[in-house]
């Protein structure tokens, strides 16, 4: 192609992508919903402009929060994320080591930070909220500032900022706030900043930015008690094992770009002109609980849509070959989720083809995916990255769980249904489709499990408490097999209407551990505490084997069993001190099976099989229900009998201990 008409051609084609966008996006709005989703307890507006060469971005913010509490309030508390990369002393830089996911902090403009140069309570607010407004408006804030390390002992630490107010905010009023800020974006090696690309044009992923007020809990709400005087504000620190916590509430952002760089953020585009050389462009967002964006001059735009959902990619030039991939795996995800756990209410979902430490991430209405040249179809890295970060929109956005301190309820609930969705579309090579070799997505959840000291970790722990390498474990793979086995224990169906329950009655809620429990409990009529307190609040483990398998001719018979011929004795040993219910199936010589029901609460049990055929094989959890169990490879054991039926059955066993052994080596390679 000549090169002058590429040229074009690369600026035309997102410029009148960008139109239709524009076009499109005017004519709805940021939900599905002409009323509030949400009790909208924060509202902020925000101008600000990034400078790729200082790789900052500046501005004005403008926020109003609304006192939720029956008694006054007079201190305010807030979020400076991107304080955690301000230098090696932060308590995420001491955790980390400078890594995160494989990534590395770099060695020159690696730090970043927020600076606050103006807060203070508005002499204007906005109409729509009323705040109360005593004589004090306009009272600069800065000198009230200080600094808090609710986590640890960490003075240094400067991710959370408390300001003790002129005057109590009283229940039900608001007060508004005005900042005037600037975030240096730190060299991306954890989700946030900036990364220069293989065109040598700078990428800006702009992600917990700015400054961000914390959740003030009520009396009844999550873990304070319904009898406390009053609430309390919930800010833990940036810790390396944590992610996020907000209210929801309204966004309304109007960001400067130079007019060479193509933008994605959360929400809406409101609107969109160029004036001398700089794109700015307005986002609005409802019901959310947070506000990220992206930008970049090589991003290619890619645009699709899904029933209400206006799809948005921005993928990197080498990668443009795989855009329907990101598209198809996205519409999947959107498809399985409405089923299955409830209605998308956002018209929007933007995918970014981030670069590095950036990928991997969910914000509302933006993920970002990732993938790599000439990825292959046969490993659905990129499907399964897609698919897991829209799962997030629920567990991490629309439920808005407290991840600083129950980090399975959106990343382990999540896995769960990512991989039970992952393996109905694509099937038994959900995973891995190669040469004969297929791995399910549920089986590399497992393995990853069990092979990672599965004992240590309790699902119900705070991030920042589990010990080296054990919250990855206990906050995706580890819930996804609970999960699992709690689907096989009560039955898919209960299990979706449970997924559903727990969505409409939560959603916009934030839920705890015990919530879900509590719905789980209403829609099985059971009560699951023997489960929860076992798997999710506790460390229990267990393996259920086959110890021994013997089988005799009686030369003489009972009176009362005339027609038994030979006795079989089975003994089951289970180790660990988890307990979990259990099927033993007993098959014949002639093919005839016996099913036998137990407790498993017992360290040993024998039974005892009386039949006119020997026993020959005997298999605890025949059906793979029990996903738990560490070591399914001693579940089944077959006794010779005759040369044919043993030569047979011990061929097969020795293929599937083989297949197993198979997906241990490879669920460590990916």
């Amino acid at each position: 192609m000549n090169t002058r008409v590429s040229a074009m051609l690369k600026i035309t084609i997102p410029l009148l992508a960008a139109a239709f966008w524009i076009q499109g996006a005017n004519a709805r709005q940021a939900t599905i919903s002409d009323e509030p989703l949400s009790d909208r307890r924060v509202a902020y507006t925000m101008h600000v402009k990034l400078d790729p060469d200082s790789k900052t971005v500046s501005g004005t913010q403008r926020l109003t929060w609304r006192n939720p509490d029956s008694v006054p309030v007079d201190e305010l508390q807030f979020h400076l994320y991107l304080n955690a990369f301000k230098n090696e002393n932060s308590t995420f830089m001491k955790e980390s080591g400078g890594q995160h996911r494989g990534f590395s902090a770099g060695v020159q403009d690696s730090w970043g930070g927020v600076d606050i140069m103006r807060m203070q309570i508005a002499a204007d607010p906005v109409a729509d909220v009323s705040p109360t407004l005593p004589p004090e408006t306009g009272l600069d804030l800065l000198d009230r500032i200080r600094f808090i390390h609710p986590d640890d002992d960490n003075e240094l630490d400067q991710t959370v900022m408390a300001v003790s107010l002129p005057y109590s905010v009283q229940p039900g009023e608001s007060i508004t706030l005005d900042f005037d800020f600037e975030s240096r974006l730190p060299e991306i090696f954890s989700r946030t900043g900036w990364k220069t690309g293989e065109s040598g044009n700078p990428f800006f992923m702009v992600a917990q930015w700015f400054p961000k007020i914390a959740v003030y809990e009520i009396p009844g709400q999550r873990y304070v008690p319904e009898d406390a005087q009053k609430g309390r504000w919930n800010a833990h620190q940036f810790h390396e094992n944590s992610e996020f916590y907000a209210d929801f509430g309204t966004y309304d952002v109007t960001i400067s770009v130079p007019e060479s760089y193509v933008l994605g953020a959360t929400g809406l585009l409101e609107s969109e002109e160029i004036t001398d050389g700089i794109r700015t462009v307005r986002y609005i967002a409802d019901d959310v609980h947070d506000f990220a964006w992206t930008a970049s001059p090589d991003f290619l735009v890619y645009t699709d849509q899904w029933e209400h959902v206006a799809l948005r990619l921005l993928i990197q030039p080498a990668h443009q070959a795989q855009a329907q991939r990101h598209f198809d795996a996205a519409k999947v995800a959107l498809e399985y989720y409405a089923e299955w756990v409830g209605e998308y209410p956002y018209t929007t979902l933007t995918l970014v083809d981030g670069i590095g430490g950036a990928n991997g991430m969910e914000y509302p209405t933006l993920i970002t995916c990732g993938t790599i040249y000439r990825l292959p179809k046969w490993i659905r890295a990129l499907e399964i990255v897609t698919i897991h970060e829209f799962g997030h929109q629920y567990f991490y956005g629309l439920l808005a769980s407290n991840e600083f301190e129950e980090a399975w309820l959106d990343e382990g609930v999540n896995s769960y249904i990512e991989t039970r969705l992952v393996d109905a579309e694509y099937g038994p090579g959900s995973v891995i489709d190669f040469a004969g070799f297929q791995l399910t997505d549920t089986d590399a959840q497992r393995i990853a499990y069990t092979k990672n000291s599965p004992s240590r970790g309790a699902l119900f722990t705070n991030s920042w408490e589990y010990p080296f390498g054990d919250y990855n474990k206990a906050s995706y793979v580890k819930p996804a097999t609970v999960l699992h086995t709690l689907e096989r224990y009560l039955g898919w169906e209960t299990m979706r209407e449970f997924l559903k329950t727990y969505y409409d009655t939560w959603r916009f809620r934030h839920p705890t551990t015990r919530d879900l429990q509590d719905v789980a409990e209403a829609v099985s009529e059971q009560d699951l505490d023997w489960f929860f307190d076992q798997y999710v609040y506790g460390t229990a483990t267990f393996d259920y084997k086959i110890y021994s398998l013997s089988t005799r001719r009686i030369d003489t018979v009972d009176e009362d069993d005339a027609s038994a011929m030979y006795e079989s004795h089975v003994t089951i040993e289970r180790t660990g001190d988890g307990v979990f219910p259990q099927i033993l199936r007993a098959t014949f010589r002639d093919g005839s099976e016996e099913i036998r029901q137990w407790s498993g609460e017992e360290t040993w049990i024998e039974m005892v099989f009386r039949s006119d055929e020997p026993l020959v094989e005997a298999f605890i959890d025949p059906e793979n229900r029990i996903l738990l169990d560490t070591n399914r490879l001693n579940n089944r054991r077959i006794l010779q009998v005759d040369a044919d039926s043993s030569l047979a059955r011990t061929a097969q066993l020795r293929l599937i201990s083989f297949i197993q052994q198979l997906l241990v080596v490879f669920s460590g390679i990916f």
